[in-house]
């Protein structure tokens, strides 16, 4: 009997699961109406590509993702190892769901695969799930796991995007990934705005209190004016959105502020800093490396006398888009300016290099212009992007340090400045897309790394903003250097359903 009941299940899901393209998508006429200016604000859900339930008050979708990419490169000053490198990435392993229930957007997201981490304390593989409620006309209330829209560039969503990735040099130190929190968002006329805090902690069930709480917590802020563009702010598009048919354009300014706390054994600042390492080069999900205790010696100090935290983190930025139809095609420009700090002061007497230390400051500066021509199935795209680092980011030590095979004796401890002053730069030139279909995309691109920084390893010569973690290999006898240029062919194949 138990065995009738589940063919009876099975067949009844398989009757009702529909697919739909974005063409010929049809609403049921039960779908309950939605009231038009929550929809107008924000958005939110992205709609993904199979029905699976529809009623009076409920609406229900399933999609998935996943993406493989290829790449070639050339490392001239490798002195071990092959200079040309050929990886394969599996880049993503997604499953989505999104609906409606009685006029509230919900979505969720996670990841699968290569792209789940095993912390200490918890996996970390869920990216969003997080519900929109409308409360009057033109204000909502965002609660849940979200992207938190810190700036354009780490806010656009994965699956519509111009290039294989995002930015390397704006993700590893702008990108603020998913965080929990609560977030007020408005629209009047061409005028938006959000306001919201987070906890600092994606993923990480909330088992204390703060020892000490330092108000106010991670609190962001996204201001501006948008004329024709009706992308999400949670979801913004480079490509795949709705054809202009005239130029349209956004302005807006974001800030993020964290008052650093403790949080049981650790501080917010510092639980972000464990988010970061877990993954390696992948920053884009869980934050970025001024946040990183690998990269920022102030980081995740005791204060002095078990007395409270006093350290700051800030970023601002300002981006701009225009959208505008160029005959048959679609013309975009994207861009923006980033700048962030990190602050820390009154922790107990710390040792860096020659100088003992109580507090200090590191500050960051970057920013990207892109562009694209077409629409589908070809269009082609192009990138600039610029790291303004600070000296102070730096690796210390002490001891013996061991590279390779030999081990050399250094008197006293050390700390090596990790990239210097001088700028980085990265241009993908030309970044083209061919949609096969709706579900179906593929983009083919050169990407130059110029002034890129490098340390040896032991084994070979490594990219640090392809391998940060291998910032842990500088020392005053193994110094960071920059290769003028290193040249990356990138192919990558995303399926989405």
């Amino acid at each position: 009997m138990k065995t009738v009941k589940r063919l009876l299940m099975a067949a009844m899901l398989l009757l009702g699961f529909r697919a739909f393209s974005y063409a010929d998508e049809v609403k049921p006429t039960d779908t309950p109406a939605v009231t038009p200016v929550a929809t107008e604000v924000n958005e939110a859900t992205p709609v993904v590509g199979a029905s699976l339930f529809q009623s009076k008050d409920l609406t229900l979708h399933l999609g998935g993702r996943f993406q493989e990419l290829g790449e070639l490169e050339y490392e001239a000053d490798d002195p071990l190892r092959d200079k040309a490198r050929v990886y394969l990435f599996d880049t993503e392993n997604r499953l989505l769901a999104d609906g409606k229930y009685k006029g509230i957007d919900f979505f969720f997201e996670t990841a699968f695969g290569g792209e789940a981490y095993s912390t200490s304390n918890n996996q970390i593989n869920l990216l969003e799930f997080d519900a929109n409620v409308p409360l009057t006309e033109g204000v909502s209330v965002m609660l849940g796991q979200f992207r938190e829209p810190a700036n354009l560039e780490s806010a656009d969503y994965d699956a519509n995007l111009l290039f294989t990735e995002k930015s390397e040099l704006m993700t590893m130190f702008f990108g603020m990934g998913y965080d929990e929190g609560i977030a007020l968002s408005g629209k009047s006329g061409d005028f938006d705005a959000i306001v919201g805090v987070e906890d600092g902690a994606a993923d990480l069930p909330q088992r204390y209190l703060p020892e000490y709480f330092n108000f106010p917590p991670m609190t962001f802020v996204r201001l501006g004016i948008t004329d024709g563009i009706k992308d999400s702010p949670w979801h913004p598009k480079q490509t795949d959105f709705e054809k202009p048919d005239a130029n349209q354009f956004a302005i807006h300014l974001n800030g993020i502020y964290l008052n650093d706390s403790n949080a049981g054994h650790s501080t917010d600042a510092a639980l972000e800093s464990s988010y970061v390492t877990v993954g390696s080069a992948t920053t884009d999900d869980y934050g970025n490396f001024l946040l990183s205790g690998e990269w920022n010696p102030y980081l995740g100090k005791t204060a002095i006398n078990y007395g409270r935290v006093t350290a700051q983190y800030w970023q601002t930025s300002v981006d701009a888009e225009f959208r505008a139809p160029v005959g048959d095609t679609i013309f975009t420009v994207q861009a923006q300016a980033n700048a962030a700090q990190f602050t820390a002061s009154n922790f107990a007497p710390t040792t860096i290099g020659s100088n003992v230390v109580t507090g200090g400051t590191i500050n960051i500066g970057g920013g990207e212009i892109q562009a694209s021509l077409g629409d589908n199935p070809w269009v082609i795209a192009g990138r600039f992007a610029a790291f303004f680092p600070d000296a102070g980011m730096v690796n210390t030590g002490s001891g013996s340090v061991t590279l390779g095979a030999t081990v050399d004796h250094l008197v006293g401890p050390w700390a090596t400045s990790i990239l210097g002053t001088k700028a980085i730069y990265e241009l993908t030139l030309p970044s083209i897309t061919c949609k096969v279909n709706p579900d179906v995309k593929i983009i083919a691109e050169a990407m130059w790394l110029i002034d890129t920084p490098e340390v040896f390893g032991g084994d070979g010569e490594y990219v640090l903003t392809e391998e940060p973690s291998q910032s842990s290999n500088a020392n005053p006898l193994n110094p960071v250097t920059r290769n003028p240029l290193v040249p990356v062919g990138r192919m990558m194949f995303q399926f989405s359903f």
